[in-house]
């Protein structure tokens, strides 16, 4: 797999990335000026119980359907399809159903009353249209129709924020719940538009075992899914049970703060990961052998590492600054979990896409032992860490797990591929971990956050260099052959 080929699909689907973040940065900027911290914790809140209940609800569709999809013999494609279709179907309407029920327990879990059970129930109305567009957005990703997907989610975001900034304005709270609905809807609609042009239902009559192939894989993705929830939820908890008043003013500012933090970091490798999800894993799902799985994985961990050191240097360097721009200067308080939840993205550079060569090609059981083994070991590091430290706490257990994380998936792809990782990428890892521990390091020196500029613009110029570089390299190779 040519590495420029890697590094143009990542560029293209980083445009959606970027349109998605500008959009998530605008909406929060305008929350913090209308309500402040608290209305980041707010619709903090409601984001994750909706991703929550719609990771639970979903039951790893979006990742199954493409495994089993993208690997298929061109004669069963057709009726694999038809498979996702009929189950993504189902699980809608299981969601939906499972959502209502759980709005009360919801209420006493995130906010330890009903005040806001109304905005809960119309943000669960949201699970369904999440859970069907990524039965429709895994079709479109195990056929390869990338571009598809990347005007999908720039209408998506750019309509979802058109309409959601006045429901915020005018309607405040209810506002906010409403403008996530609309958001799910938004992009349901486009996403079954698209994969209803591009890979259209046939006549093909999926059989039992195809249902219950994907259910299995469900089953065994929906173990870690469910443990992940169960650390989202955990660190949310003790954040507010951290601060004084439980649920008061100040509790609900310091998970705004926590949430901002996380946000912005966030939108690092939302740019970058969404390749791994929409192009590496069909291609690494379908590889012929483990040493081509392997090798398709490092150039994207160094596509990954090539694309994201500038943004966290810029993190690293000017959080103060980019708190303020993104936010207000009241979130201040988030700049020591920032600078910690920054090197969690590096981390997650290397075991992302070892992440997913594992869900695409590992045994169900080892998959399943160890995405349960890593989500136990989220939950004890936020109960150990929040209660001490409290939001700064809740970033260093995201960090460490993050580090745990790619340490347990290197032993494992070790042990499944029977080779470490080659030396060009471990060279990776080292140089830009070490530029981005010098840049963190200069600025504690510096009279000045304005002074991240200079390593930030650095960092950016040589790695655009490596890129074209790289490119023109490939070029010539396929001119000469």
């Amino acid at each position: 797999m040519p590495f420029a080929r890697i590094l143009r699909s990542t560029a293209l689907l980083a445009k959606a990335g970027v349109v998605t973040a500008v959009a998530a940065a605008i909406r929060a900027k305008f929350i913090s000026w209308c309500f402040g911290a608290a209305g980041i914790g707010f619709i903090g809140i409601l984001n994750a119980f909706s991703a929550r209940a719609t990771e639970v609800g979903g039951w790893g569709l979006g990742t199954s359907a493409v495994r089993t999809v993208a690997g298929a013999d061109a004669s069963e494609k057709k009726r694999k399809e038809a498979a996702v279709r009929k189950f993504g179907r189902r699980l809608a309407a299981v969601s939906l159903v499972g959502v209502i029920l759980f709005i009360i327990p919801a209420g006493y879990l995130y906010f330890v009353s009903q005040e806001h059970a109304v905005e809960l129930l119309i943000v669960g109305l949201a699970v369904p249209c999440m859970v069907a567009t990524a039965m429709w957005t895994s079709l479109l990703q195990a056929s390869g129709q990338i571009g598809a997907l990347v005007r999908t989610q720039i209408i998506a975001a750019v309509g979802g924020l058109i309409a959601g900034l006045p429901l915020i304005y005018f309607f405040g709270n209810i506002g906010i719940a409403i403008s996530i609905l609309w958001a799910a809807a938004l992009a349901a609609f486009m996403s079954w538009r698209a994969a209803r042009l591009l890979v259209p239902p046939s006549e093909a009559v999926p059989l039992e075992s195809d249902i219950r192939e994907l259910m299995q894989l469900g089953l065994i993705f929906q173990i870690g899914l469910v443990l992940g929830v169960v650390a989202s939820v955990t660190t949310t908890a003790l954040i507010v049970r951290h601060y004084p008043g439980w649920f008061g003013a100040s509790a609900l500012a310091h998970v705004g703060y926590f949430l901002a933090a996380l946000a912005l970091t966030n939108s690092v490798p939302a740019l970058i990961f969404q390749v791994t999800q929409m192009d590496f894993y069909p291609r690494v799902a379908a590889a012929r052998d483990e040493n081509e799985a392997r090798h398709i994985t490092e150039k994207q961990v160094q596509a990954c590492l090539l694309l994201a050191t500038p943004l966290i240097m810029g993190i690293l360097t000017m959080g103060p600054l980019a708190l303020t721009f993104f936010y207000t200067a009241e979130f201040a308080p988030a700049v020591p979990s920032l600078n910690w939840l920054a090197w969690t993205i590096f981390f997650n550079m290397l075991g992302s896409p070892l992440g997913f060569w594992v869900n695409a090609r590992g045994s169900l059981r080892a998959v399943a032992a160890f995405q349960a083994l890593v989500s136990v070991m989220a939950v004890l590091l936020a109960v150990g860490l929040v209660p001490t430290f409290g939001i700064e706490g809740a970033a260093v257990a995201q960090a460490v797990g993050a580090l745990f994380f790619a340490i347990v998936l290197l032993i494992f792809t070790r042990r499944s591929s029977g080779q470490w990782l080659g030396a060009k990428t471990w060279l990776w890892l080292a140089v830009c971990g070490a530029a981005l521990g010098l840049g963190s390091w200069l600025m504690t020196k510096a009279p000045s956050p304005y002074w991240g500029l200079l390593p930030t613009a650095l960092t950016a110029a040589l790695c655009v260099g490596i890129y074209f570089k790289i490119i023109a390299k490939e070029r010539h190779a396929d001119e000469l052959a």
